[in-house]
């Protein structure tokens, strides 16, 4: 069996990486971010968590260098 994964780091605001990885598990879509947090979602709603990532960074664009 192939094994359907992907591993990438992400950075937030303080500079600390968290290594993220995405992968199938029994049928649902598992999200780990570091060694502490896992989720385990069916994949429409994997989809919707990329819909709605996909939305808010678009409009990240205009607030960059802004103050948080």
């Amino acid at each position: 069996m192939l094994e359907n994964k992907k591993t990438l780091y992400v950075t937030d605001s303080a500079g600390d990486s968290f290594l993220v990885e995405i992968t199938e598990r029994h049928g649902y879509v598992s999200l780990n971010i570091g060694d502490n947090f896992r989720l385990d979602m069916d994949p429409d709603e994997a989809f919707d968590v990329v819909d709605a990532l996909t939305m808010v960074a678009n409009g990240v664009s205009s607030h960059v260098g802004d103050d948080i």
